[in-house]
């Protein structure tokens, strides 16, 4: 399997999340100044913007070196693969877009652990000591089955716009990478595995469609050297 990554939009995030952290850091200390004066109201909104700043940050530096190790983790569950089989990153409306000779996968990655658990795409994740010491640069759960139909679509749109004459079946798949992650999943409507499954997944979705050497061909063409806006 072949993999390409944009190094460059990682480190954009690492760097983004960092400048806010500074911000969130600078407002919150100017808050605590302001409280001192006649101006509280401003205080409170100064530190209130400010924690909420200094949050997205920290995640965002938090997001930016996790990325690597999704993206190896991926490479080594799905590295038997011959290289038909691409795995872009970080390069097209979806995050991780695995490219196959008969499917295109949305892969909506969570590195989170504990007890996560999904009923009919309403998602929960049990509350610990540990999570709240880790609040501000805590991994966020959000919603990852809604998420991954919305980059199917969005990457269905990209491919429709650049490459019409080709119509691939996209399939959304949410991986959780972390061993510790204990998933208790009720009737989703896209497929939720640990890492170890996803080759599996992979290989029995085979079969199903298929695409044409010159199908695959120019996908790989799309996918690799991607339009610029």
């Amino acid at each position: 399997m072949r993999v390409q990554t944009d190094e460059e939009m990682i480190a954009r995030g690492g760097r983004l999340g960092q400048l806010a952290t500074f911000i969130g850091l600078v407002m919150v200390f100017g808050g605590l100044i302001a409280s001192f004066t006649e101006y509280r109201i401003m205080a409170v909104v100064l530190v209130a913007l400010g924690v909420v700043m200094y949050t997205l940050g920290s995640r965002g530096q938090q997001q930016s070196m996790r990325g690597p190790r999704a993206i190896s983790q991926l490479v080594d569950a799905l590295s038997e693969f011959d290289d038909r089989y691409r795995l872009y990153n970080h390069m097209l409306p979806a995050d991780h877009v695995l490219l196959t000779p008969h499917t295109v996968f949305v892969l909506a990655v969570r590195s989170m652990e504990g007890r996560i658990r999904c009923f009919k795409d309403k998602w929960v994740r049990d509350l610990t000591l540990g999570r709240l010491l880790r609040f501000f640069t805590e991994e966020s759960l959000g919603n990852p089955s809604k998420e991954a139909q919305q980059d199917v679509n969005k990457l269905e749109k990209y491919i429709q716009e650049h490459a019409p004459e080709v119509q691939p079946e996209v399939q959304a798949v949410v991986v959780f990478t972390n061993p510790a992650a204990h998933l208790e999943v009720t009737s989703s409507l896209v497929p939720v595995l640990p890492l170890r499954k996803l080759k599996s997944h992979v290989r029995k979705s085979a079969g199903r469609t298929e695409l044409t050497p010159e199908e695959l061909k120019t996908l790989m063409e799309l996918f690799e050297s991607p339009p610029r806006s």
